[in-house]
């Protein structure tokens, strides 16, 4: 009886409404990781018509859950924003889908008001009102850099969703508002948005080995050590165990002061091999299982250093780490300076060889640290796509990899557990958010597996089997240690200028970037009966098919003219059989 209420609750606000959409059908695996795929088979609950909000103007929230937490998603018809900060947006729950109870708002009673730009929130509950902060809840929300869609999730178990242990959360109403003067709110209508918990099971996340994927792989891990952790007394053997656990073959630390004695410590924890590091860089080093041929700091505040690796022998060329610990907290105008500064030295290194060192063309490098990106986007795509914000300062915009693309900001979650997050700190205002960063070249390197470890979302047998305590992340530091395994694949990028089977081989277009037209040649060795070479956007959507059917041997071109589609990244595919190749291709305007 009590699921038919339910639906019959939706189905009357879906009449009174044709915005308002209220019948939660299940629950669904979510990420919170700043990116939302995963939310394309949640149903909307609530579609906010245009032009009603001055300031901020609400679009669509989509509300779901799984055992552990209550999920909300929503966004904006324009306008980007910050979610931790530099907002007057409101977040109200009704927990106990009563109206007599709790905050008297737009037809409901509200047991949270959270506000998203203070950091902090209030729980009414038997009749008074309490302040809750982000740990009283569990909350999670993503991304941590400014966005025009956002997700949060809530735990069940809180306080405020089960009314101070006194029920398990079943139903309840939102409301999401900014605000006034010029605010928008979500619902229009009074009664908020409805929701409802079924008794469905929502499959949890597999779990994730901490072993290397390929045997063969080289494994980077990326760490902030929080204040010189390695060299803590009492954070020390929490360390020990989780470098241990992870046995990477390169290290690269943040907030870590001095070279000599993080090389003696690593080396006895691993005394079988040698390691070597390269000289402190501010607070930055390098360790690795292969020799330093060289290593530099690459921009003037020193917030970006780089050590290239003897790698040759494992992977046919020697590999660039390129470490950074970019400015905290509110120093955004100094976030962006450096990373513009490090893409013009990045732009004549690679282009004009006026670098710190010699650096062979082609060379592998990952990019890694703590960037401390809690603020504008822009700085992230500065990074990975080379837009540069100051180019009087810092010249012209430019693709950073080698084959004149983007390179890969590479998103990872947890080992045991659907977040993105890296770095938490309970006792902050600030939720948990992605600080941590791996940007790499996808046109010389392929990925094996590459994750967040987290060890407070481990099973006990796991942490056995690891030699893992509990509580070690959360005791070695406040950031979480990041995985990243690599390999170089003659499949991948600029290795493969050559066939990659007795089939074909797919080349680089040409020109790229390109504006408005590029060139695709394929060569194929031998007849083949069933082809197809498709163009996709940047999200994976069809655009174009430029040929379908049988091919023979020799070099075929094939042109797109992208007059007619905005300036982005769009990817070619080529087919056939059992075989594909993908390439990315730039049209600026």
């Amino acid at each position: 009886m009590g699921e038919i209420k339910y639906i019959l609750k939706g189905l009357i606000s879906f009449l009174i409404s044709p915005f308002l959409f209220s019948v939660l059908m299940g629950g669904h695996p979510i990420t919170i990781d700043g990116q939302f795929p995963d939310w394309a088979n949640v149903p909307l609950a609530y579609s906010d018509m245009e032009g009603d909000g001055m300031s901020a103007d609400f679009a669509d929230v989509k509300i779901t859950y799984d055992q552990e937490f209550l999920f909300i998603y929503f966004n904006y018809h324009n306008g980007k924003f910050l979610m931790q900060d530099w907002n007057e947006f409101h977040l109200y729950i009704d927990a106990d889908n009563n109206a007599s109870s709790g905050l008297d708002f737009q037809g409901i009673g509200a047991e949270l008001d959270w506000t998203f730009g203070q950091r902090e929130g209030v729980f009414y509950i038997n009749g008074g009102s309490e302040t809750v902060w982000q740990n009283d809840l569990t909350l999670r929300i993503g991304p941590t850099i400014t966005s025009s869609e956002f997700e949060i999730a809530i735990s069940r178990a809180s306080d405020v969703l089960t009314l101070n242990e006194s029920q398990v959360l079943s139903e309840g109403k939102i409301v999401i508002a900014e605000a006034p003067p010029n605010s928008d709110i979500v619902p229009n209508e009074n009664g908020g948005i409805y929701f409802s918990i079924g008794e469905d099971t929502v499959p949890l996340p597999d779990p994730i080995p901490l072993e290397h994927k390929h045997e063969d792989d080289i494994r980077i891990l990326t760490y902030n050590t929080w204040n010189d952790g390695f060299l803590n007394e009492e954070r020390q053997p929490h360390f020990k165990r989780i470098i241990q656990a992870l046995d990477p073959d390169v290290i690269a630390l943040q907030e870590h002061w001095d070279w000599d004695e993080i090389d003696d410590i690593i080396q006895s924890w691993f005394p079988d091999e040698p390691w070597y590091a390269s000289w402190t860089h501010r607070d930055m080093v390098v360790l690795s299982r292969f020799s330093i041929i060289d290593d530099a700091s690459l921009i003037s505040s020193g917030r970006t250093m780089c050590a290239l690796l003897e790698t040759e022998e494992e992977l046919g060329k020697n590999l660039l780490i390129v470490n950074s610990h970019l400015s905290c907290c509110d120093s955004n105008e100094d976030r962006q300076q450096q990373a513009d500064e490090f893409l013009s030295v990045w732009r004549e290194w690679i282009f004009n060889g006026n670098g710190p060192f010699d650096l062979e063309d082609e060379t592998p490098f990952v990019h890694v640290g703590d960037y401390n990106f809690v603020g504008y986007r822009q700085q992230v795509k500065t990074i990975r796509i080379g837009d540069i914000e100051d180019e009087n300062e810092y010249g012209i915009d430019f693709l950073p990899d080698w084959d004149s693309t983007a390179i890969v900001d590479l998103f990872s979650r947890h080992t045991h557990k659907r977040m993105g997050y890296t770095w938490r700190k309970d006792g902050s205002s600030f939720n948990p958010g992605k600080l941590d960063y791996i940007f790499y070249s996808d046109a010389t390197i392929d990925t094996g597996r590459h994750f967040t470890l987290n060890t407070l979302a481990m099973e006990e047998a796991t942490l056995t089997e690891y030699g893992l305590e509990w509580d070690d992340t959360q005791e070695a530091s406040d950031h979480l240690p990041r995985i990243f395994d690599i390999s170089l694949d003659p499949s991948v990028g600029i290795q493969d200028e050559k066939p990659i089977s007795t089939k074909f081989a797919m080349f680089h277009n040409y020109p790229n970037p390109f504006n408005p037209t590029t060139t695709i040649s394929i060569n194929i060795v031998k007849t083949l009966h069933a082809t197809s070479l498709h163009i996709y956007n940047i999200s994976g959507r069809y655009i174009e098919t430029l040929t379908a059917g049988e091919l023979k041997p020799g070099n075929h071109e094939f042109q797109w003219n992208g007059t007619y589609h905005p300036s982005g990244v769009y990817f070619i595919k080529f087919s056939t059989g059992n075989s594909s190749r993908t390439r990315k291709m730039v049209l600026l305007k």
